[in-house]
């Protein structure tokens, strides 16, 4: 209810500026533009300024930037702004036509612009172009004529040291976003702040909505992009550090449009987009398969009697469900379909200014059953009351919908539509061949049984794996002038985010008898998290007799308070597949709830000098405290301190005209970093089932208390050189870095069994000692960023520019803590790969065999010693080449593996690193060219030197399973003596060693990607008002439309999406991310 008075209040104040001054006016016009291009500039403001400084009359410029505007009094100060431009201030001196030019302040390069303007930041004071961190500002202007859902898909390939990597194809799924490579194992995301609010809200990450295979809604889904001005990067400890350790990955502070004095102006714009899938894995027919699986039992076990559902026998009851050529990968892909509109009104009167937007989405995805829809709405509110004292609101609403596949056994529907069996029917047929209008879910199939073996079109047709969220966002800030050298601001903020989960698995989309409680299975939850933040600054600026001298500050002080709960239940055994309920009178197979409070407190100061425009010192002290340690380790300080020289106004370069902005700047900082729960330092205890000891009731510990839990600490040098050429036609930016995380903190971390904890606690296996957080161990990132923006082309009605970024990164790491067990897993067998880290490798590391292809015939398969002869026994006879874990002897057929350290044996001392996950080049690079109404726009997305554990290709090319297999297996082993390239092993029934982990299912990812191409045509002025509106776009983009890779798989954009430090990138079958065609049409009145 107070939301709502407040908001009625604002609206009212704007009712105000409606109300004409009486005073006596003269009115004068003219034309703007800008100073260096001639072109006309549409929607710039021109603002009447009384004596006492009061905003008293103003106007825009219409679509041919031209003026006209009543001026009370002809002797007052006007002013002319416009975004990007130098503010101009005139006086009328009698005139009545006045012909007003605008300076730039900052060269745009396609949608990324470096910024040398006056604008300071609102929460340090200082001047953008004083900044002596690393920090990216992209202009988001043409993003609203691109066919992204969200502002990430906009902001891919457009800043160097800057990863962001898609987490599925499928609708809202978001993107990971990692900066300057992987610093932390506690979670890995970049703060997102949007108009100076932290959107830290996220659902408690015990509350499991789903399997591991669901993707949470992306943070940035909830905002439309058209509602973004722009975003800023930040990357180092320097440019963070006013965030203390929420940013302690990096920060994109998100800017969203607000209104302009002026007259209103709507503004709608709708987006038709038509996606499809890149090509998928070409997978063998029916009859194929029959054929590969004849020669795999043959090869097992010789002759043999023909299993019915491969026989082809008429007199098979399921013949006609064992007969067919079924594409499973088609049968559960579609084409998707976005239907995206956008509505804007914006305006402003001498006090008030408006900016209201409306986004509606409905997303269609290119696998069956999947969807988002999704309605956001903003409000944003400037009221001036003084030119001392000033309020803004900002409110935000969203509501998003999103349909996902039920995902059983561990595998969605996609990984499984690539191994199930291709003779097999999607729907039933009776004995006769007559469809019953079920969908074909055997209890027990050739391939095994229903659970594991599903039917994918049916699981994804009937099941339910649906999740709503509602996202409530609004801001209160006052900003108040006390005197001309010192300010006030305070922000009051409140976020809300619930969520309602509901997944339901009807008996007849699985194959499963009637006690099965997967059966018509219900899992509902609910989950609501808040938070109140108040943030209270104060900016002063100190004023000195000689200009040469600048001295600025801020002081502010923190407090976050915040919370949540939720409840989770599931049935099974359910009455009906009508009744989906999760609270039905059924079999109730798990409860759980939980309720947290979280409380935070943050105090920044930070002092800003200047000398001469030239020599330039920040520095800034960082305390912060979280409830989330213990009393002795509550509170964090993190300083960070940068330097920049401006060597380009050096007295000694005036001659150098070619150069036109020039600094070098040196940074130094530490981020602090805390845990993701908010009572993991407590200790836990339990009444154990039976809960006595000689007749004694007893409780029992789950988990250790940690009063010594710390901060982790994130300490990062940047070196930085900024060059500017030909009036800023050409602009370099280069830096080096350097990132270490000390105390990292370790989750679910091993103890000694001794220690006599369960672990109950964690969600670790059961019978192992396990504490929720350990401090230790170190992880380093170094690495160097390019970046150069070229206006080639700059004359009145065309313009051409290229823009490129590169960065490369090296991760590692430096210690490990106390009695860290660096092997996950050393499971050699089928199908595994060894899972371990070691110093000096990078988090992702990839180990295992190296292939070196097929054993021609039983005598090639020797064993060889280091000199590279044949290994003889005591007898002198050859050494027979062994894999000691089923005590297996090599034969011709079989997959030849390097024996490392030449024993005769494959095991697990052949294991060797065979590369990692990260990319050690990214970047992109593009062009925007305009001529008159035209415009046409690029943007490339590279990267090289990654590797990827292609597990799609293990499962369908090792040809020893009743799978489906690739087309790959057509070339295939199938005689003593054959030997050719690329040939596959042979084909062989639940064969031990022909498909270990090894670098032949380990690929290069290396890709080249046209991510975006976008025409745009802007209606001329003159039809435009002949129409009566105020603008017309029309728009074209492809994105994705071309990848030019030797990945094998769909997609080579692999998201670490899991803070475990053994996680490697694994192409498990997700959706990729489609190739999209869309038009648009935007509308201005």
């Amino acid at each position: 209810m107070k939301q709502i008075l407040t908001i009625l209040i604002f609206l009212g104040l704007l009712s105000l500026d409606t109300e004409l001054s009486a005073q006596q006016s003269k009115v004068i016009r003219g034309t703007i533009t800008d100073s260096e291009t001639g072109e006309r500039i549409i929607g710039a403001t021109v603002t009447e300024y009384d004596k006492d400084n009061r905003i008293i009359g103003g106007t825009i410029s219409d679509p041919n930037g031209n003026y006209v505007l009543n001026a009370k009094n002809t002797g007052n100060v006007f002013r002319v702004s416009f975004i990007g431009y130098q503010i101009f201030e005139f006086n009328i001196d009698g005139r009545e036509t006045i012909l007003l030019e605008l300076v730039s302040e900052s060269i745009k390069m396609d949608e990324v612009v470096i910024t040398a303007s006056s604008n300071r930041d609102p929460l340090t004071g200082i001047a953008e172009r004083d900044v002596t961190g690393s920090r990216v500002k992209v202009d988001m202007l043409e993003s609203k004529h691109m066919g992204v859902v969200s502002a990430e898909e906009a902001l891919q390939g457009q800043v160097a040291g800057v990863d962001i990597v898609a987490v599925s194809g499928n609708p809202g799924s978001g993107s990971a976003i990692v900066i300057r490579g992987l610093t932390s194992l506690s979670g890995g995301r970049p703060l997102i702040v949007v108009d100076n609010v932290p959107q830290v809200v996220r659902i408690d990450q015990s509350f499991d909505f789903a399997s591991a295979d669901q993707e949470d809604i992306g943070d940035l889904v909830n905002i439309a992009p058209q509602d973004i001005k722009s975003i800023t990067v930040l990357k180092d400890a320097s440019s963070t550090a006013v965030w203390g350790s929420k940013g302690a990955n990096g920060v994109l502070l998100i800017q969203t449009h607000r209104g302009r004095q002026g007259k209103t102006v709507f503004e709608y714009q709708a987006k038709f987009t038509l996606t499809r899938q890149p090509s998928p894995i070409p997978m063998l027919n029916g009859n194929e398969y029959i054929t590969l699986q004849l020669e795999e039992l043959h090869n097992e076990r010789g002759l043999f009697d023909l299993p019915d559902e491969i026989a082809y026998d008429r007199t098979y009851p399921d013949f006609y469900n064992y007969s067919a050529n079924t594409d499973w990968v088609d049968a559960i892909s579609r084409d998707g379909f976005i239907n995206d509109h956008y509505f804007k009104l914006s305006g402003g009167g001498e006090k008030t200014s408006y900016f209201a937007s409306v986004n509606y989405l409905d997303s269609k995805g290119t696998t069956i059953n999947t969807s988002l829809k999704r309605i956001t709405s903003r409000i944003n509110l400037d009221y001036n009351v003084s030119t001392k004292l000033k309020f803004s609101l900002n409110f935000n609403y969203t509501n998003s919908f999103k349909e996902d596949n039920f995902a059983i056994s561990g595998r969605n529907i996609r990984r499984m539509a690539y191994i199930k069996a291709p003779n097999m029917s999607i729907w039933e047929y009776d004995q006769f061949g007559i469809l019953t209008g079920e969908y074909f879910t055997p209890i027990r199939s050739y391939q095994g049984d229903g659970i594991n073996f599903y039917n994918p079109v049916a699981v994804g047709n009937l099941s339910v794996n649906d999740r709503e969220e509602n996202r409530v966002n609004y801001s209160f800030i006052l900003n108040y002038n006390m005197y001309s050298w010192l300010r006030f601001q305070q922000l009051i903020s409140y976020q809300y985010n619930g969520a309602k989960a509901k997944q339901f698995l009807p008996y007849d989309a699985i194959g499963v008898d009637w006690t099965n409680n997967l059966n018509n299975r219900a899992i509902e939850g609910n989950s609501t998290s808040n938070l109140i933040s108040s943030r209270s600054q104060l900016f002063f600026l100190a004023r000195f007799r000689k200009p040469t001298h600048s001295l600025s500050g801020v002081l502010t002080a923190e407090i976050d308070i915040g919370g949540g709960n939720w409840v989770s239940e599931t049935i099974g055994l359910g009455p009906s597949v009508s009744l989906r309920d999760g609270a039905l009178n059924a079999r109730i197979l798990g409860l759980s709830s939980n309720r947290y409070e979280t409380r935070g407190v943050g105090f920044l100061g930070s002092i800003n000098y200047k000398l001469h425009d030239r020599y330039l010192v920040t520095a800034n002290a960082r305390v912060d405290g979280s409830s989330k340690f213990g009393l002795s380790q509550r509170w964090g300080l993190f300083p960070s301190l940068s330097v920049g020289w401006r060597y380009s106004s050096e007295e000694w370069l005036d001659n150098l005209t070619w150069l036109s902005d020039g600094m070098i700047r040196v940074a130094w900082g530490q981020t602090g970093a805390q845990p993701g729960g908010a009572y993991d330092r407590h200790a836990i205890y339990d009444a154990p089932s039976p809960n006595q000891y000689i007749n004694n009731p007893i409780i029992v510990p789950l988990q250790v208390k940690l009063d010594n839990l710390k901060w982790e600490t994130v300490s990062s040098w940047n070196l930085g050189i900024d060059v500017g050429l030909m009036r800023d036609r050409i602009i370099l930016t280069g830096e080096l870095y350097t990132k270490v995380t000390q105390d990292i903190l370790w989750k679910n971390y091993k103890i000694p069994n001794s220690a006599g904890f369960d672990n109950q606690a964690t969600d670790q296996p059961r019978n192992t000692s396990y504490i929720k957080w350990y401090n230790g161990g170190a992880v380093q990132n170094q690495g160097w960023e390019f970046f150069t923006q070229i206006a080639a082309i700059r004359q009145n009605q065309i313009s051409l520019n290229f823009n490129l970024n590169i960065a490369q990164n090296f991760n590692s790491f430096m210690e490990f803590p106390e009695n860290f067990n660096n092997e996950k897993d050393a499971n050699i067998s089928t199908g595994n790969f060894p899972i371990k880290a070691n110093l000096g490798q990078p988090i992702g590391s990839f180990y295992g065999f190296r292939s070196l292809g097929v054993w021609p015939s039983d005598e090639d398969v020797v064993a060889l010693n280091k000199d590279g002869d044949e290994m003889l026994d005591i007898y002198g006879q050859p050494v027979p080449l062994f894999y000691p874990p089923l005590n297996y002897e090599f034969v011709g057929g079989d997959a030849k593996y390097q024996d490392i350290n030449h024993d005769g044996k494959i095991d697990l001392n052949d294991v060797v690193y065979l590369g990692d996950s990260n990319p050690k080049l990214m970047g992109g690079f593009g062009t925007s060219f305009t001529w008159k109404q035209f415009f046409v726009s690029t943007q490339f997305l590279f990267r090289t030197g990654f590797q990827i554990v292609n597990m799609i290709a293990l499962e369908t090319e090792g040809m020893r399973d009743r799978n489906n297999q690739s087309k790959a297996v057509l070339h295939r082993w199938t005689y003593q003596g054959q030997d050719e390239p690329g040939m596959l092993p042979r084909a062989f029934m639940q064969h031990p060693a022909n498909s270990l982990g090894s670098d032949r299912y380990v690929e290069n990812g290396d890709f080249l990607r046209l991510n975006h191409l976008t025409l745009r045509y802007a209606f001329k002025r003159d039809l435009c008002r002949r129409l009566r509106i105020r603008s017309l776009d029309l728009a074209v983009t492809m994105r994705k439309l071309l990848t030019i890779t030797n990945y094998s798989g769909q997609d080579p954009e692999i998201a670490q999406v899991s803070d475990d430090p053994f996680w490697i990138g694994v192409d498990r079958a997700r959706t990729p991310p489609p190739k999209s065609f869309m038009l648009s049409l935007a509308i201005g009145f």
